[in-house]
């Protein structure tokens, strides 16, 4: 045999050895979004364009411990014939992923109250050893895949604690990771969620050995003193700074060895005096080295973000077509509705991004970064609300929206909060959502679920009653700069998503609002860092409405603090939002153009279908679409608690199923002994105002019908 033969031999081996591996894989979903590259894409084509229609479920799951107010945002991970999933309790199951039978669950709270949102584990196998990372409260968990028992030679008896290796009082931080963390080698590496107050600890990525739970590593997303970036910040004795945390997740370029990590704001959200200052690194989308930590390179895309416009989910690994050849990238959505495209070598963009000058803050103390990136992605939602865009689905909507929209200052998508009230469009709700973005590598398109929804930021001075403005250690003081957020500076809550806090006397004595403040609740976060005292003031200020007499020698806060008078959706006279529908939309863009190739309506809601209006108008989604090698987009994520399925190509509803509760989850997609499924979570509850539910449901072609 010749040397050519030789040569064709080996390449037919390895060929074919690579092959059977890719085929031995592509029915598994072993990753959170699908995979380490974030793509949301499944290379199954047994269900497709010619078939969906077909489609019917093949086995329910209920998890038995949902509640009111409960949602289940996981995506599941299907490992050879196992699923893993977790339920509104935060509870880990072990499904049959072939007929959905449980095989075992583990109880991260043994009973007690859950706390925090978990969209999944991560999977890690070293040999014969299998492992699922399960965040739960402060928490992260390693469990024996094939036992469901804990491992207790990782961290301490099985897990460790989030809030330590942070270089402060771990006692004092509130920290939890509501998306799972990712694998590199043997690291397992992890982001966090902290909370929205001004007391909300950093945000550090941190990296832990995945065997032993050995803390690695740390990059500080707020920099330290003598680290780049520190000077971006106006740093004042006494305040706190925190945020600018990874909550939605990472992406990693194993070949490289390189993880990308995308940022949210600094707290606070919506009023920085204290932190004064581009606030490097927020709002960034950060390449490191997976295995140390060290910063490559990074790009901000929000300088003194005042809007709460976080960076909602991980970049997607993309390859486009550059200059006669192909570039690698990624591609970021934003809650600004653009899809950022960056070299994924260099962080440079490869789309316009210049800087462009935007409205100054009004709110005494404040100082808006004098410019900000204007056009720096593909754009792919409606930006900025004039009275050409609002609402047309009444005259009598049209014109309530009308007069509302003069109330409120409204300069471009930039205008910071004000205490007149400023409308954001888009802004906090999205844009795009932590659901992220779907990628079809062999099509070179992306697809993606977005909202188009006007927000009221409007802000509020904290005053404490009868005293100097600055004595905010106060019932009321702790109140305003750690729950008004989501409650509202009346507690008025905000409908379908917090409660009302009036009443909750009627609801709840001091003790049991007490064991909440210090253990969380729900999606609520657990308050560590208030003392004894300052959890009595808080208590007798939400049960009595007002607040204690301040002594002289009170606590002080340091600067006047602003609040926002809570998530406020700009809605008409019914509740629905005043502008111009669809309010939510599934997108398609083309990577080869770098423009939207389709963009349909995303759901309805049922009340306005009862009033005899027809069209569909989308509604505010949450949760995160799949594309198939089928030719298919599955999406949950509406209003209307419908799971439906789109020609990829074209952008048409082939086929919908009403769920038992809204599938506000992104979907997986699988294959068992040569039978493909789709599954998803039906939750309900979240932000969306719709009952609650505990399903997992998968589905599948009828036997004989592939």
């Amino acid at each position: 045999m010749n040397i050519k033969s030789w040569i064709y031999v080996v390449f037919f081996l390895v060929s074919f050895a690579c092959g059977n591996k890719k085929e031995a894989s592509r029915g598994e979903w072993t990753v959170y979004r699908g995979g380490k590259d974030a793509a949301q894409f499944s290379e199954l084509d047994q269900i497709n364009v010619k078939n969906i229609h077909l489609l019917e479920p093949a086995w329910i799951f209920n998890t038995g411990d949902g509640g009111e107010k409960t949602t289940i945002e996981c995506n599941p991970i299907i490992i050879g014939k196992t699923m893993y999933i977790t339920s509104p309790a935060l509870a880990l199951i072990a499904l049959d992923a072939a007929t959905g039978k449980e095989l075992w669950r583990f109880d991260p709270f043994a009973g007690e109250t859950a706390v925090g949102v978990n969209r999944g584990v991560t999977y890690f196998k070293d040999g014969e050893k299998e492992t699922l990372f399960l965040p739960a409260g402060s928490y992260l968990y390693a469990v024996n895949a094939k036992t469901g028992k804990l491992h207790a030679d990782f961290g301490n008896q099985g897990k460790i604690d989030l809030r330590e290796n942070m270089g402060t009082d771990p006692e004092s931080l509130s920290i939890g990771l509501s998306t799972p963390g990712i694998i590199y080698q043997d690291l397992i590496i992890v982001g966090s969620t902290t909370g929205e107050g001004y007391t909300a600890a950093p945000g550090h990525v941190r990296a832990f050995n995945a065997k032993t739970g050995e803390f690695v590593w740390i990059f500080h997303t707020i920099p330290q003193e003598n680290q780049f970036g520190h000077d971006t910040w106006n740093w004042i004795a006494g305040e706190n700074y925190g945020g600018a945390n990874n909550w939605g997740g990472m992406s990693l370029d194993e070949k490289k060895g390189w993880v990308f990590v995308s940022t949210g704001s600094a707290i606070y959200d919506f009023y920085g005096a204290n932190r004064l200052g581009e606030n490097l690194y927020a709002n960034s989308i950060i390449a490191l080295n997976a295995a140390s930590g060290e910063k490559i390179w990074h790009y901000q895309t929000v300088h003194h973000d005042l809007w709460d416009v976080d960076l909602p989910c991980a970049p997607t690994l993309i390859s486009i077509p550059w200059e006669g050849g192909w570039k690698e990238a990624l591609a970021q959505p934003t809650k600004m509705g653009e899809l950022i495209i960056l070299d994924r070598n260099t962080g440079e963009t490869l789309l316009s991004a210049e800087e462009s000058p935007v409205p100054g803050s009004n709110v005494p103390g404040e100082l808006a970064h004098p410019t900000q990136k204007l056009n720096q992605g593909i754009p792919l939602v409606t930006r900025g609300l004039d009275p050409e865009k609002l609402t047309d689905i009444s005259p009598e909507s049209n014109e309530f929206a009308r007069k509302e929209l003069a109330k409120y200052r409204i300069e471009g998508i930039y205008t910071p909060p004000s205490m007149e009230g400023t409308i954001a469009f888009p802004g906090p709700r999205g844009g795009a959502l932590w659901g992220g973005a779907s990628y079809d590598s062999k099509n070179n398109m992306i697809y993606l679920n977005l909202n188009e929804i006007p927000m009221i930021l409007q802000l509020a001075k904290v005053d404490s009653e009868g005293s100097s403005p600055k004595e905010a250690l106060s019932g009321y003081g702790l109140y305003m700069t750690n729950c008004s957020n989501c409650h509202g500076t009346e507690r008025q809550g905000m409908m379908g998503s917090f409660p009302a806090l009036t009443g909750i006397e009627n609801r709840l004595d001091k003790s049991q609002i007490i064991q909440i403040l210090s253990k969380g609740k729900g999606v609520m976060p657990a308050f560590p860092q208030f003392t004894e005292a300052e959890l009595e003031k808080l208590a007798a200020y939400l049960l009595e409405g007002k607040t204690e007499e301040l002594s002289p020698d009170s606590p002080k806060f340091g600067l006047d603090k602003y609040v926002l008078q809570g998530f406020r959706i700009f809605n008409d006279q019914d509740g629905f939002p005043a502008s111009k529908a669809p309010w939510g939309t599934l997108t398609a863009v083309d990577l080869a153009t770098f423009s939207v190739k389709w963009k349909v309506p995303l759901g309805y809601y049922p009340a306005l279908r009862e009033k005899g209006i027809s069209e569909d108008t989308g509604t505010m989604t949450y949760g995160g679409c799949v594309a198939t090698a089928g030719g298919l987009v599955f999406v949950g994520a509406t209003a209307d608690e419908l799971f439906r399925a789109f020609d990829a190509d074209s952008g048409k509803e082939l086929w919908s199923y009403k769920l038992p509760a809204g599938g506000y989850a992104v979907p997986s997609v699988y294959e068992v002994d040569g039978k493909q499924y789709v599954v998803i979570a039906a939750g309900g509850g979240n932000r969306m105002g719709t009952p609650s539910g505990d399903a997992f449901i998968a589905f599948s072609l009828p036997d004989g019908k592939e």
